[in-house]
């Protein structure tokens, strides 16, 4: 008869890195270390040697592979048995997947900059002159007219 040994209890620092995957679920673990937890690489290594994170190849945004990490059920069940744990803040993993900062003014945003220049008159009447560049006048619509 095998005797089954009991669960290892999990540790502050490895409660908290599970926190932080599970509000940045496929979080790569670079985004993790930026949490300020002890030692997330070792922690994230015995949490996926003991089923409590699943692994999941990526790539980032400059076309490296990286590996991502979500929960799996045991590591919700763990985060469930551990109860109101100290939760910590996880940075967003994807710059390009950044949320924007909103205006809490309550203001009207009304896109000033996107319309049509309207500086002061005639500043921009050096756009339709050529521009010299030794012995040549190079116009705006591209051609080039030899400076005698």
């Amino acid at each position: 008869m095998t005797v089954k040994s009991p669960a290892t209890p999990l540790k502050s620092e490895q409660v908290a890195l599970l926190r932080a995957l599970e509000k940045s679920n496929m979080a790569p673990s670079n985004a993790l270390v930026k949490t300020g937890i002890g030692a997330v690489h070792e922690s994230l290594k015995w949490l996926v040697e003991q089923g409590y994170v699943k692994e999941h190849p990526g790539l980032q945004s400059n076309g490296a592979s990286s590996m991502l990490h979500s929960l799996s059920s045991k590591g919700q069940a763990a985060l469930r048995k551990a109860g109101a744990a100290v939760a910590i803040e996880c940075p967003d993993p994807s710059p390009a997947m950044a949320r924007v900062a909103s205006d809490t003014s309550g203001a009207l945003y009304m896109g000033e900059e996107l319309r049509p220049f309207t500086g002061r008159a005639g500043s921009m009447d050096a756009m339709r002159h050529p521009s010299r560049f030794g012995e040549n006048l190079r116009h705006p619509d591209g051609s080039i007219t030899p400076v005698a």
